[in-house]
């Protein structure tokens, strides 16, 4: 059975067919340079091709001769259904196609980083001879249903933790990894997150699949809205269901949590000061865009979901499914007329008129979570508060005037009655401001909330003099305001 996978894969897989390409070098190397290095899930077609363009010139001049076709007559091969290096879709907010490594494209990638382990020139063996130990501890612990051996567990790291503690109190002494382990602790760190990035292409690729079996099923015109619908949620559970789904929702829920996100930059950012890391430059960079990089792949999966029930409530809407059936009897009608056309002469030449213009809206879109702002915490310990200061601020406050607004829209009203579109300007000059600034933007707040006419690209400065609080005027910039009467801003009063 084994013999016989294998001559399959050797004969069918993308990957093994890109490893054994006669510019398989070049063509790895072109895709590492834009997909890998950058840390890129997609590139659009124009900056693809242009790079391209530079990348074949360059290579000319150093290797004369290979790689000499167009490059599109490349990007075209390179997403065929033979070759499968890259995938070309078209992707919402676009206009123009982009491209994606495949997951066979990812396969070489892992294959060829942990052969060549280009950045760190060594494979960690006793870091991965340990990872296995723990992972296989972590099953039997996690597996087992029984208390005594989750209590035994937990007693047992307690004796470790405490016996460790009571070494570094009495001996002020710590053990720490040697430059050799720490190293090669990184290194497998490293690989793992590279061997991740890999593995979102076959979940994605999972739901475009069914996404696709969707679409030709409906397009067939063969089965039933319930049938294919049916199939639909069967697959998308079974999908959930699976291994691969199943984690791939772990990982979700964990990268979009804020708590492991911060936990994560704050082991990221000690990493990255490790005295022994510091040669490590392409690993370190790796490690340090992880979380952006992890949280656009897991973007880039759930929109592909998005896609998959945007076509799922297409297929439940009554109304588009009767304008599809529509569609189709009037194409029918037009196949009809034109066999019974029959090429007679003399007659009208047939036509098609065809409205083009389309306005779809869906009110099921909805944008991704972004994680919300963060502000930098700043410490108050050391604020020795000043009563002086402190009743200074008071006093300043309580000498702020009250803005009357009754009597700021009677002065609109009033100058509204000599003059049919006052700005402003004109405004403060027949009612000077008596406030301050603090007054100007009180206007601009009345014309907003009255519908009264702000044009925020014209500016307009207004001068306002000193009063008794202060001995120095200014000179205010705001928007253009132009005041109109009540049948024009929809304020009768």
């Amino acid at each position: 059975m084994r013999l016989g996978k294998l001559q399959v894969y050797f004969e069918t897989s993308p990957a093994l067919s890109l490893l054994r390409a006669r510019n398989a070098p070049f063509v790895v190397d072109f895709l590492e340079q834009q997909f890998k290095q950058p840390g890129r899930i997609v590139v659009p077609h124009s900056e693809l091709i242009a790079s391209l363009v530079l990348y074949l010139d360059e290579l000319q001049e150093s290797h004369p001769g290979r790689m000499t076709d167009k490059p599109e007559a490349y990007l075209t091969q390179w997403c065929s259904p033979e070759s499968r290096y890259l995938q070309r879709f078209l992707e919402a907010g676009r206009d123009e196609p982009v491209y994606q490594l495949t997951p066979h494209t990812e396969d070489v990638f892992v294959f060829l980083d942990r052969v060549l382990d280009r950045d760190l020139g060594f494979v960690g063996t006793e870091s991965r001879l340990k990872l296995v130990i723990e992972t296989l501890s972590d099953l039997v612990i996690g597996a087992s249903d029984d208390p005594e051996i989750r209590l035994a567990h937990l007693r047992a790291e307690r004796d470790r933790l405490q016996a460790e503690i009571e070494q570094i109190e009495r001996d002020g002494q710590i053990s720490k990894y040697q430059p050799a382990q720490i190293r090669e602790r990184f290194s497998t760190a490293v690989s793992l997150l590279r061997q991740l990035q890999g593995d979102f292409r076959a979940v994605e690729d999972s739901f475009r699949e069914i996404t696709l079996q969707v679409q030709k099923r409906q397009q067939g015109g063969m089965e039933s809205r319930g049938m294919i619908l049916e199939f639909a949620l069967d697959a998308e559970d079974l999908l959930k269901q699976e291994d691969q789904g199943v984690s791939f929702y772990e990982f979700f829920n964990l990268i979009q949590s804020p708590s492991q996100i911060d936990r994560l930059e704050k082991v990221i950012r000690e990493v990255r000061r490790i005295p022994e890391l510091l040669e490590q430059r392409e690993g370190l960079e790796t490690v340090r865009n992880m979380v952006t990089l992890l949280q656009n792949e897991a973007e880039k999966v759930m929109r592909t979901n998005q896609r998959l029930s945007a076509t799922l409530r297409r297929l439940l809407d009554a109304r588009a499914f009767a304008e599809r059936q529509r569609v189709a009897r009037l194409l029918q009608e037009i196949q009809r007329l034109a066999i019974s056309y029959g090429g007679e002469t003399g007659a009208e030449e047939p036509g098609v008129a065809l409205e083009l213009a389309v306005n779809i809206e869906s009110p099921f879109r909805r944008s991704f979570w972004v994680e919300p702002a963060r502000f930098e915490s700043v410490e108050l310990d050391c604020f020795t508060p000043d009563a002086d200061e402190r009743r200074g601020v008071f006093e300043d406050f309580a000498a702020l005037k009250h803005l009357d607004w009754h009597q700021m829209r009677d002065h609109i009203r009033h100058l509204l009655a000599t003059d049919e579109t006052p700005t402003l300007t004109e405004l403060v000059a027949r009612y000077p401001v008596t406030s301050g600034v603090v007054e100007l933007v009180g206007y601009l707040q009345i014309a907003s909330e009255d519908g009264h006419l702000i044009d925020p690209v014209t500016k307009e400065s207004i001068v306002i003099p000193a009063n008794e609080a202060e001995d120095h005027g200014y000179v205010v910039t705001v928007p253009r305001v132009t005041f109109l009467p009540p049948r024009r801003n929809g304020h009768a009063g």
